[in-house]
C-alpha cells in the first residue's frame, strides 16, 4: 500500500484532473460530458494525489497545454481536441520516466 500523503496534495490533484474533465466537456460543448468528466477527473486526481503525483500531473498538464496551444492554432475543432490529447499522453509518457528516475527506493 503506497504511503498517503498530505491533504494538500490531493486537494490539488483533484483540481488539476478536475479542471481537465471540465475543459474537456466545454471544449465539445456538452454539459454532460462536463459534468461526467469533471467528476471522473476529480476521483483520478484525487487518488493520484494520495499517492504523490504531483510533479507527474503538472508534466502532464503542462504537455496538455503545450497540445492545446499547437492545436488552437490550427483553427480546426478536431485537431485541437487531437492534440490536446497527445500531449498530455506524451507528456505521462515522459512524466512516467521522469517520475521513476526521481524515485528513492
Amino acid at each position: 500500500m503506497p504511503k498517503s500523503h498530505g491533504k494538500n496534495e490531493i486537494f490539488m490533484g483533484m483540481v488539476l484532473m478536475g479542471a481537465t474533465g471540465l475543459a474537456m466537456g466545454f471544449v465539445v460543448h456538452s454539459p454532460l460530458l462536463m459534468a461526467i468528466a469533471g467528476i471522473l477527473g476529480l476521483v483520478v486526481g484525487g487518488f493520484v494525489g494520495w499517492i504523490g503525483g504531483r510533479r507527474y500531473m503538472f508534466i502532464v498538464c503542462l504537455g496538455i497545454l503545450v497540445g492545446a496551444f499547437f492545436g488552437y492554432r490550427t483553427g480546426d475543432q478536431d485537431i485541437l481536441v487531437i492534440a490536446v490529447g497527445s500531449g498530455g499522453a506524451i507528456a505521462g509518457f515522459i512524466g512516467a520516466q521522469i517520475e521513476q528516475f526521481f524515485s528513492h527506493r
